[in-house]
Formats: structure tokens, C-alpha cells, sequence
């Protein structure tokens, strides 16, 4: 499945694609190999690197040229860390209920954007 989403993806595609599944990957593997004592910084620096990972990763690998979806592909990695708490539980700014929300509403309405790519006139 190519990862540019075009006009005639219905909402599933839409969302799979938008879903940085290997950035996630990554996330999950690193997390669970760092120390508990370096789990916040380490973390930290893990999401900084992925966040910017992210859009290279889309351009290079999976040829995305649409600005605005590997913004919103960038942004749903940062949702979903915050939905499971990661380094946001020790310093303080984490709500188990506000990232379940967030997630969802997230999930939810960021693939009914239409206009991902701008009609040829």
C-alpha cells in the first residue's frame, strides 16, 4: 500500500496511512530496552529523534510529498506517546483521560480531512 493518500481513499486507508506504524515500531522497541533510571531523559531524546525521523522517513522511504500529511503523520506519533504516558507520567503533565481522548478524537476526525493534495486546475 502506497502511503500518499489521493482523493479516493475511503476513511480506512485514509487512517492506516496515516499511522507512522514503523516510527511506532521503533518506539516501542527502544522503550523497552532503556534503564528504568534513564527511562525519562532517555525517552525524551527517543521521541525528539522520532518526531524528526518522522517526515524524513515519509519523503525518503515511502516518497509522501503532501506537507500536510506527513505533518498530521508526525503529529499522530506524538498523540499516540502521549496516550500511553511515556515521559510525560514523571514530569507531571500526563492524564490518563485526556490521552485516551485525544486519541480517539484524533483517530477520528484526522482522516475525514479532504484536501490532502490540492485539485489540478
Amino acid at each position: 500500500m502506497a502511503r500518499e493518500i489521493k482523493k479516493e481513499n475511503i476513511y480506512r486507508e485514509r487512517l492506516l496511512k496515516l499511522i507512522p506504524s514503523e516510527i511506532v515500531a521503533a518506539y516501542i522497541f527502544i522503550q523497552g530496552v532503556i534503564p528504568e533510571e534513564n527511562a525519562k531523559l532517555g525517552l525524551l531524546l527517543v521521541i525528539a529523534i522520532l518526531l524528526i525521523l518522522t517526515p524524513l522517513y515519509l519523503r525518503k522511504f515511502e516518497h509522501v510529498t503532501n506537507l500536510v500529511q506527513i505533518a498530521i503523520t508526525t503529529l499522530s506519533f506524538l498523540v499516540w506517546v502521549y496516550s500511553l504516558g511515556g515521559p510525560f507520567k514523571p514530569l507531571g503533565i500526563y492524564q490518563p483521560w485526556i490521552g485516551s481522548t485525544i486519541l480517539v478524537l484524533w483517530t477520528l476526525i484526522v482522516p475525514l480531512i479532504k484536501d490532502f493534495k490540492p485539485e489540478a486546475v
